[in-house]
């Protein structure tokens, strides 16, 4: 669980917490998140999915998979916001949530039986600057920091898209 009010493994690279403060010596977390859904799927867990409150349907569907699963481990990596620890006005939370599919910062993928496929795709995704400006958690960042945070939101996703390429061709 990462609450979002204090530093945790998943807590975005570069977000000001309680406990990684934005100063003249640092800017928020220095390491970037941990990817625990990748984690859990290079550890072969039976079922993993990432799921966001914005597709409801997409979550409902991965809930009933995930309970489906017998003789293993179901893991549904979920993004809702704190809005009081991400500092971002109440009304802003699923439109915090579908940012965050729609610049590829949080990709709706699953992963089952060593196959790796995504469960919503984003035509033309939007630029990191449009997610993070709806939070104070990063209203820091300079135009460096989020460039810093763009090229990850690209690595990463584009590390997902290669799983999902290379599951397809077999």
């Amino acid at each position: 669980m990462n609450t979002g009010i204090q530093r945790s493994s998943t807590t975005p690279l570069r977000a000001w917490t309680t406990t990684s403060p934005v100063g003249k010596t640092t800017q928020g977390k220095e390491q970037p998140a941990k990817n625990m859904p990748l984690i859990m799927a290079a550890h072969e867990v039976a079922y993993v999915a990432t799921a966001t409150v914005a597709y409801l349907e997409d979550y409902a569907k991965k809930l009933t998979r995930a309970m489906e699963i017998k003789g293993g481990l179901a893991y549904i990596h979920l993004h809702s916001p704190c809005v009081v620890g991400w500092r971002a006005p109440s009304e802003s939370a699923i439109n915090i949530c579908r940012l965050a599919v729609e610049t590829n910062y949080f990709p709706l993928w699953e992963y089952e039986g060593g196959e790796y496929r995504f469960t919503h795709t984003v035509d033309g995704p939007k630029p990191m600057t449009e997610y993070v400006k709806l939070m104070q958690k990063f209203s820091h960042l300079d135009e460096a920091g989020i460039a810093e945070l763009q090229q990850l939101v690209n690595s990463r996703f584009d590390t997902i898209r290669s799983l999902t390429e290379i599951t397809q061709r077999h």
